[in-house]
């Protein structure tokens, strides 16, 4: 992977954990919300200016590659179910009831990532088929830039509480 690439990728998870994390917490940490009427959706702005991006990265790779007729199927196929798993993480993790326990959000948290593990699991039979079809020259450009365009597999952020938690010592 090209430094670029690997600086391309690395940014865009980051910028991925920090956009739902403030999406989640419907704002940035330590502000009020502003209401509707005050200011649209920030999260929702932020979280589709980043699927805007992912999708303009996945398209450069896309041109890079220089695609034949016959191997659009496959690419289309690849590009399908990263986008699909992207756009999954954008929406973060759907909050459970509010009586919800422990355990059921536990495991709320965990059929999530066994989700996206099987949509990982798609993606990279969906990476060999297209990777069986390409030149030589085109296995180059993808062994550098086809990892960049997988979303790094990501549950979501815990939900803090939004009292601080007090711990009390025992004794004296």
């Amino acid at each position: 992977m090209t430094g670029r690439a690997a600086r391309c990728a690395a940014a865009a998870a980051l910028l991925a954990a920090g956009l739902i994390a403030s999406a989640q917490q419907g704002g940035r940490a330590g502000q009020v919300p502003p209401t509707i009427q005050e200011a649209p959706d920030r999260g929702a702005i932020e979280r589709h200016t980043l699927g805007s991006e992912f999708g303009l990265h996945v398209a450069e790779v896309q041109q890079r590659l220089k695609l034949q007729t016959s191997q659009q199927a496959a690419w289309d196929l690849y590009a399908q179910r990263v986008q699909a798993l992207m756009l999954d993480q954008l929406r973060g993790v759907p909050r459970g009831p509010d009586n919800e326990d422990a355990l059921h959000q536990i495991n709320r948290r965990v059929d999530l990532v066994r989700n996206r593990l099987a949509a990982m699991e798609d993606i990279a039979d969906a990476a060999s088929q297209l990777y069986a079809v390409l030149s030589p020259e085109q296995r180059k450009v993808a062994d550098d830039l086809l990892p960049t365009t997988v979303p790094a597999l990501y549950s979501g952020l815990p939900e803090f509480p939004r009292a601080p938690i007090v711990i009390r010592k025992k004794g004296p």
